[in-house]
């Protein structure tokens, strides 16, 4: 059994748009799935067979946003070998620290695009 302690607490304070726009400006790719409000997030994965994947609630009023940021928080820490913690720090180091006018064109462009597909 999963202990989803840690990766809750992490994900206290975050949202999942801080969270995509972490990942996406982290090469993750992110894709609308088929429920309205949810995307896909996957990356390729040195030495696996498939892309890590999970989903993410795009919409802040879904029911399960945050135990959704900890799944994603896990995986996260079982990719890159650290922790749930060290990561939800990173991310709001980033949500903190950037601002729309530093974005490069490509990040800017891969933002808009996912959010004109939903």
């Amino acid at each position: 059994m999963i202990d989803a302690g840690p990766s809750l607490r992490a994900a206290e304070g975050l949202s999942a748009a801080e969270v995509l726009t972490y990942l996406v400006s982290r090469g993750w790719t992110a894709r609308p799935s088929r429920v309205d409000g949810i995307s896909i997030l996957s990356k390729a994965v040195q030495g696996a067979d498939r892309p890590a994947e999970f989903i993410l609630p795009i919409n802040p009023e879904f029911d399960e946003e945050q135990r959704r940021i900890a799944d994603a928080l896990r995986t996260l820490a079982q990719l890159e070998g650290r922790s749930e913690a060290s990561i939800a720090g990173e991310i709001h180091k980033f949500a903190n620290a950037i601002k729309p006018d530093e974005l490069t064109d490509e990040e800017v462009e891969r933002q808009s695009s996912f959010l004109k597909s939903k």
